[in-house]
């Protein structure tokens, strides 16, 4: 007995007893039984059909009714039909089990097996197409059809996994009877194998385009490269003859200033670059908003919600389709671009699971039954975090206890494999030019302590507050939304945040970067090459190779956690503004920050205690020789686990 995903029911493949009259679990017919409860007195077994069955009837066939040949099941003329544009929305292709259909024995032997109205939202009873008792079919379908599941309803789980244990049957009886069946055979046994291969292509070319797409267009509101305009600042400054530079001064970079006036510094030159960050992060926000109004409306937000929501069974037509697809890739290269509060990990498993859904329709097995599409997509959504956070292994992870509702253990290996393929993708486009699939790769060459378990334990708690302060600031937000005349507008809205963001990011360092290269920047320790104010300190280096000591804070570090404190609170009020705006944004990305930010002001105030007081018991053991016994980076990565982990935790809940 192999139980399945709704409580308290089953589907037996033992043979089935009608009366005196067995019948082989191979013979068509087998599966027209219905009961709500198995009896436990005997040997007989029934398929579960609660909610297709009423009033414990029970369906008697004999002999001389099964070679009746009036005797058909007849299945809905709706059924062959099908839609590309989302999940629901397709043929939920037939099984002839007499589930959710009628059975017929000439015009007197009618027995109702279902309501008249099924739990789906419409009648599934229609004599337009039909198979008989022998497994044939009158239409071109090996197996019809028997309905189609309404917009926002759920789908009957049990039923599905019956049709298709029915299908599978099918085909293994018709391998035997010639050697193109048998072919059509093993390309079923291979679809779900080839299926997530394809999800995986294609997901991590997508990633790739994105994650490219939004580098350069990050850049253009600084500058171009009039060399080469497609390369963004980074990488035009690789072909600079410079060895090092400071970001955004390289000779081949042109600031705009520079275009207009042929000068970089100056009063003049900062309100031109001032100007044209503001316009163009006004005209990307424009742009995402309008598309995303015009032509996919599901495009925006983050999407895992609604995926969660879709792997548990329930139908949204439309929400991963094609123009859902094309939009949400558009949109969020043009979110991520305005420099708002924002992040493109979430939106990575909506636009997966997008690809996981179209590719689906390409194999009929999976496209026409709304049980096995979700195993692709929870396969698509292991894909997008592998290819948001370069961890396979962590998307399939994510996908198991996040999102998925069914995950049998094919599903699983699938999903593995289909996320690594998807990092192997995206590594070999190499969108980060560092030939690493992860965007923050940092290394630490010092161990953390014992002691510095109480700083974490710290950590943790002021990443709970922030986290619980976000949450009901946000929801507050999203009510005042909802009811008041703002929620009209989100064109206006989008415009409005943007503009505001943009004005108040623009005169810090730290919030006019991209957000991503920020918390790189908080995670890395400081070596020699280093030029920003985090790590102006008062070392005496002799040469690259020298030993880091811990040493005094400069000046540039002060003013570094003073600018760090005005982003932690501008981020952390913009992006209770932003979270849940008519653009396609994620948290992932502004969780993070808001936690790297607090948690390197933490390390470097530990890491100047231990230098200026060497002698205390904590520090004695491990910080008296010199050497650079803290890590500010360390904290930060644990302040940015400890904010993420507050929100999303949250979320979940909710």
């Amino acid at each position: 007995m192999e139980k399945f995903p709704l409580k308290g029911t089953s589907i037996s493949t033992s043979p089935t007893v009608v009366g005196s009259h067995p019948l082989s679990v191979d013979h068509p017919s087998y599966q027209a039984v219905g009961r709500k409860t198995a009896s436990p007195t005997n040997e007989r077994s029934f398929i579960n059909t609660t909610s297709l069955t009423s009033d414990d009837e029970m369906i008697d066939i004999t002999p001389n009714n099964v070679s009746n040949p009036n005797y058909q099941y007849h299945s809905s003329s709706n059924g062959s039909g099908g839609r590309e544009d989302g999940v629901g929305g397709e043929s939920l292709g037939a099984t002839g089990s007499g589930l959710g259909g009628s059975l017929h024995a000439g015009s007197d032997n009618s027995v109702r097996t279902s309501p008249t109205h099924s739990r789906f939202g419409r009648d599934f009873h229609s004599d337009h197409e039909g198979i008989s008792f022998s497994g044939m079919t009158d239409n071109s379908d090996d197996i019809p059809g028997i309905g189609q599941y309404d917009d926002f309803h759920t789908i009957d789980w049990q039923r599905d996994i019956a049709r298709d244990r029915m299908r599978h049957r099918y085909i293994v009886k018709k391998r035997q009877d010639s050697f193109w069946d048998l072919i059509k055979g093993a390309h079923d046994a291979s679809s779900g194998w080839v299926c997530v291969l394809l999800v995986g292509l294609f997901t991590g070319c997508v990633a790739g385009v994105i994650d490219i797409g939004a580098s350069w267009m990050t850049d253009l509101k600084f500058g171009i490269c009039p060399q080469a305009f497609w390369l963004n600042r980074e990488q035009c400054c690789w072909s600079s003859n410079e060895t090092s530079f400071v970001s955004g001064n390289c000779s081949q970079w042109y600031t705009w200033s520079e275009i207009l006036t042929s000068s970089r510094e100056g009063v003049g030159a900062y309100i031109i670059s001032y100007f044209f960050y503001i316009a163009w992060a006004m005209l990307f926000a424009l742009l995402a908003a309008s598309l995303v109004r015009m032509f996919a409306p599901y495009a925006c937000g983050s999407g895992i919600p609604e995926i969660k929501t879709i792997l548990s069974g329930f139908i949204i037509r439309s929400y991963l389709g094609k123009w859902t697809l094309i939009i949400k890739s558009v949109g969020l290269i043009l979110a991520v671009s305005t420099g708002l509060s924002l992040g493109k990990e979430g939106p990575m498993v909506h636009i997966a699971s997008c690809i996981g859904n179209i590719l689906s329709y390409l194999f009929p097995k999976y496209g026409r039954n709304e049980a096995k599409k979700r195993e692709i997509i929870s396969a698509a959504a292991a894909a997008g975090v592998s290819v948001a956070f370069g961890a396979p292994i962590g998307g399939v992870l994510f996908s198991l206890e996040e999102v998925s509702y069914y995950f049998p253990l094919k599903t699983l290996w699938r999903s593995f494999f289909c996320a690594l393929i998807a990092a192997f993708i995206l590594r070999s486009i190499n969108p980060f030019g560092n030939e690493h699939s992860v965007l923050f790769y940092v290394e630490y060459n010092k161990p953390w302590i014992f002691f510095e378990l109480v700083p974490f334990i710290g950590l943790g708690i002021i990443g709970g507050i922030i986290a619980t302060l976000f949450i009901k600031a946000n929801l507050w937000w999203c009510r005042f939304r909802k009811y008041s005349k703002l929620g009209q507008y989100p064109v206006t809205e989008v415009l409005a945040v943007t503009f505001i963001t943009a004005v108040i990011a623009y005169p810090n360092h730290y919030t006019r970067m991209n957000t991503s290269e920020l918390i790189y920047l908080l995670f890395s320790q400081c070596g020699i090459s280093n030029r920003d104010y985090l790590c102006d300190y008062n070392r005496n280096f002799t040469d690259v190779n020298s030993a880091i000591e811990i040493a005094a804070a400069g000046p540039g570090v002060y003013k570094a956690i003073w600018l760090l404190t005005l982003a932690l609170m501008m981020k952390l009020i913009m992006t209770i503004f932003t979270f849940g705006m008519k653009v396609p944004c994620g948290l992932f990305i502004p969780s993070l920050a808001l936690g790297a930010i607090m948690g390197r002001i933490v390390g470097i105030g530990m890491e100047q205690l231990a230098y200026h007081y060497p002698k205390i018991w904590i520090f004695s053991g491990e910080c008296s020789t010199g050497d650079d016994c803290i890590t500010p980076g360390l904290y930060a990565m644990v302040g940015a686990a400890a904010v993420l982990g507050g929100v999303t935790r949250m979320t979940g809940e909710e």
